[in-house]
């Protein structure tokens, strides 16, 4: 686990911090570069991109603290403080969507176009941030007494590596999204299979994790919230091939 990466004076530069940054430069860059290819305007794009960022951050870190309300009961203002780590990523997905939505609908956009077009990166961009998580060792594991296995520093468990399990999840859902939109039978096909495949693979991780809340009995809340992501995806994806037949 390496928290921070490196000080100079006053200023520290955080493993977590750094690895969302650079999964958001990288997928900024890849879905830029795309948009040229298909024909979309680079100027709106990289406005949906900005929009996506600010309210993916809001949305994650919102979601975070109301889960983790206990925590922020006594220091509110610990809430801004994204450097601690803290952003769950399901609630970034329905804020980015909905900000994506308005700014794609006010630069005269098709909102499924465009939400094709982020749905693979989204999936990349997560699997560079996961890695900014093992370092920074939130998202961990349960303890485990054999397999492969992780030990942080100032603890003698051995915990599953669940974040980087989650990455390399994350990057082959990239692989198959990838795959998926040379196949695309319709606008937001991509996004439903997204959906789908985000929700399927967040209900079974958790079952590695140890920092999740539970909902229902043996239920937790990642879990009960990657239900009705995978159900909005098939509804989505219901709907829209209706739409386009």
């Amino acid at each position: 686990m390496h928290r921070i990466l490196f000080q100079i004076g006053p200023v520290e530069l955080y493993s977590y911090g750094l690895c969302v940054a650079l999964g958001f430069l990288v997928a900024a860059i890849l879905i830029l570069k795309e948009a040229k290819k298909i024909g979309l305007p680079s100027d709106a794009i990289f406005d949906c991109v900005i929009a996506a960022l600010v309210g993916g951050l809001t949305g994650a870190r919102l979601l975070f603290v109301v889960i983790n309300w206990q925590d922020f009961a006594h220091s509110p203002l610990r809430a801004l403080m994204f450097h601690e780590g803290g952003l769950a990523f399901q609630g970034g997905l329905v804020f980015g969507i909905l900000s994506v939505l308005l700014v794609a609908r006010i630069k005269g956009l098709s909102f499924w176009k465009v939400a094709d077009l982020f749905a693979p990166y989204i999936a990349l961009g997560q699997a560079v941030g996961r890695i900014g998580c093992f370092l920074n060792g939130c998202c961990y594991g349960r303890v485990i007494t054999s397999g492969i296995g992780v030990t942080f520093p100032g603890e003698t468990v051995v915990r599953i590596p669940a974040q980087i399990y989650s990455s390399l999840s994350l990057l082959g859902i990239f692989l198959v999204l990838i795959a998926l939109r040379a196949r695309r039978r319709f606008d937001g096909f991509v996004l439903s299979m997204y959906l789908i495949l985000y929700g399927v693979f967040r209900f079974f991780i958790a079952f590695t994790r140890a920092d999740n809340p539970l909902f229902f009995s043996w239920l937790k809340l990642s879990q009960a919230i990657s239900v009705a992501t995978i159900l909005a995806g098939i509804g989505l994806y219901l709907a829209l091939r209706r739409r386009g037949q």
